[in-house]
């Protein structure tokens, strides 16, 4: 389903100031930020506490990935992968350089005859 809140938050990202990063030895303040932030839009109120205490190093292999868009997140997180929109909230947050390629994936899912969209050239 789509919410707009989750459509702002892919779109603008949070402006709050920095909290405590309690990952801080892989991943950057900023992206613990944007965690914290995203714990306030519906379905994702435990993201931030499931990170921190329940599999900070599966998260940390996951963040590591080199194509993390293709990895299931870890543990019940990995539902996200039925819904590919909020997903990319998450890589947003935690992999911002692979938003582009994240987001191609979800347009040829998401759209109907995305492929004359996507692998489009010059001479159409």
């Amino acid at each position: 389903s789509f919410h707009a809140s989750h459509f702002d938050f892919l779109l603008r990202g949070p402006s709050d100031p920095l909290p405590s990063n309690p990952l801080r030895e892989w991943l950057p303040n900023l992206a613990w930020s944007m965690v914290i932030s995203l714990t306030e839009l519906d379905d994702f109120e435990g993201f931030a506490q499931t990170m921190e205490k329940e599999a900070p190093n599966r998260f940390k292999d996951w963040f590591n990935e080199l194509a993390p868009e293709d990895s299931k997140l870890p543990l019940h997180w990995k539902g996200l992968d039925t819904n590919y929109f909020q997903k990319l909230l998450v890589i947003r947050c935690l992999r911002p350089d692979r938003m582009a390629i994240a987001l191609t994936t979800w347009i040829r899912g998401a759209l109907p005859d995305s492929k004359e969209y996507m692998e489009c050239d010059a001479s159409l």
